[in-house]
């Protein structure tokens, strides 16, 4: 008797799934899911129904049936029309399952088509979860394995029926399945500032049978700052240079003053470290007891964390560049200029670009804030 798995199920739809065993290896070898790779031609009712992620290639080239099909309707040209029927096909055959819907594509110019090429605005604009990238990154098989294995589980970790006619149960399932902690001196603060980034935790939850949550995660928390911030961000709040933030992080030292804060909820690493913002604060004001809030005296406590450095400026600015993305750089507040993208959230913090970028990034220049630049 074969005993069914309890590790989330992916699906990957490829019209050549022999090029992906080692991707398919790569996948298997991590432990943390399970996946079958199979041509379109040979997706199964079986196989969808149980998928909690589904992740189509878009340059879908080798399929003879399609070629041969006389109707218009029946010759999907990519797989993000491949992947609208099967999230339909999903539906009919249990519309009660989660599932996540993804794209995988080297080519992500022409997913995005008009749009910048960033994996969360590209998707939303395609009903999508999310678009992973073939390359961009030192290990892209090894990276791309661990992020798909990490959004399944994400999937796979929803109540079975979201509960979002009552409100403190709606509440509750959301501060679960973001790990707020329960003991946290910071909790209240966080809660209030979860619920300013207006989670959808009610009709819209249980109509997408949670995923509503998951995709404002993915599109709408993760990629900016809000009530979770990136190492950027912290780095500013800190005043110490990213560089030497991003060499610290994983130290006994840096955790012994601000790991209470990191964020270790569903999708923790998926775009990189998280903290909460309410338990950096609440980790700042007590490192500086005597004089709270002083950036001397924090400074002193953030020296005793070997490696990191300090720096003068009573502020700094994360900035964006080419394409949106934030720079490996911050920036002191005469340097920068505020944009204000099409997709960036009222709830979140500012966005800022450097001054000097503006000429040569004209999406930058574009959505510049001001008369000044």
């Amino acid at each position: 008797m074969t005993v069914p798995s309890s590790k989330p199920f992916v699906l990957h739809v490829d019209d050549e799934p022999d090029d992906l065993t080692p991707w398919k290896d790569e996948v298997q070898s991590q432990g943390r899911i399970d996946i079958e790779v199979c041509h379109p031609q040979d997706v199964t009712e079986a196989s969808l129904k149980k998928a909690s992620l589904v992740l189509v290639d878009f340059k879908i080239e080798k399929w003879p049936e399609r070629a041969s099909a006389l109707a218009l309707a029946l010759r999907p040209p990519n797989g993000l029309a491949v992947l609208a029927t099967l999230q339909e096909k999903a539906h009919e055959l249990d519309p009660k399952r989660p599932r996540a819907y993804t794209l995988y594509t080297a080519v992500i110019q022409d997913v995005a088509r008009e749009l910048v090429h960033q994996p969360y605005i590209v998707a939303r604009a395609h009903n999508l979860e999310w678009i992973f990238e073939k390359s961009g990154v030192e290990n892209p098989i090894v990276d791309r394995a661990h992020r798909v294995a990490a959004l399944a589980g994400a999937v796979e970790s929803l109540p079975k029926n979201w509960p979002g006619e009552d409100a403190a149960s709606a509440t509750g399932a959301l501060d679960k399945w973001l790990a707020l902690p329960d003991d946290a001196l910071w909790r209240d603060a966080a809660t209030r500032e979860i619920r300013r980034c207006r989670p959808p935790i009610h009709e819209f939850a249980e109509h997408t049978q949670g995923i509503g949550v998951v995709r404002w995660a993915l599109h709408k928390i993760l990629p900016y700052p809000t009530f979770l911030i990136d190492e950027a961000h912290l780095a500013a709040r800190l005043r110490v240079s990213l560089q030497s933030l991003r060499s610290v992080a994983e130290s006994d030292e840096f955790a012994a003053l601000f790991g209470a804060a990191r964020y270790t909820g569903q999708l923790a690493s998926f775009l990189g470290r998280r903290w909460w913002r309410a338990g950096v604060e609440h980790a700042i004001f007590e490192a500086t007891t005597d004089s709270p809030g002083d950036l001397g005296t924090l400074h002193n406590v953030l020296k005793q964390v070997p490696g990191i450095e300090v720096q003068k400026a009573l502020r700094l600015f994360p900035v964006l560049g080419k394409q949106f993305k934030t720079k490996d750089e911050l920036a002191s507040e005469d340097a920068v200029v505020e944009v204000c993208p099409d997709d960036w959230p009222p709830f979140a913090d500012e966005a800022w670009a450097l001054r000097i970028d503006l000429e040569d990034v004209p999406e930058l220049k574009a959505i510049a804030v001001g008369d000044e630049h």
